[in-house]
């Protein structure tokens, strides 16, 4: 996961993301991949995870960034008692924007927006 933030901080530098935007950003892709890896390859499988950024600018000026986490594997249903765990998409929520969770025979994409408020 190491490894994920700093290439993502090096693309915020790179496109002068606020430091408080690249810390919601880190979260947000951290949790998505965090799912893909724990719940989408179950029994030893190996796999994937992309991860797609894009920064746009809305009609008011208003910079946002476009974000696409997606895994090759099986979906797997939150289970009904999460304990201590399973609230990783509702921090996803929390953090962004315009959250779409799309699950298919072929792997699961969570996609979000995140705005750059300067």
């Amino acid at each position: 996961m190491g490894r994920i933030r700093a290439r993502l901080q090096r693309w915020a530098v790179q496109q002068a993301v606020p430091e408080d935007v690249l810390i919601d950003l880190q979260l947000a892709v951290g949790e998505a991949v965090a799912n893909g890896v724990e719940h989408a390859y179950r029994e030893g499988e190996e796999g994937t995870v992309d991860v797609d950024l894009a920064l746009t600018s809305r009609r008011n000026r208003e910079r946002v960034l476009h974000v696409r986490v997606a895994d090759h594997g099986r979906w797997r249903p939150a289970p009904r008692a999460k304990g201590h765990r399973g609230r990783g998409l509702a921090m996803i929520h929390e953090l962004a924007e315009h959250v779409v969770v799309s699950a298919t025979s072929t792997g699961t994409q969570v996609c979000f927006e995140i705005p750059v408020r300067a």
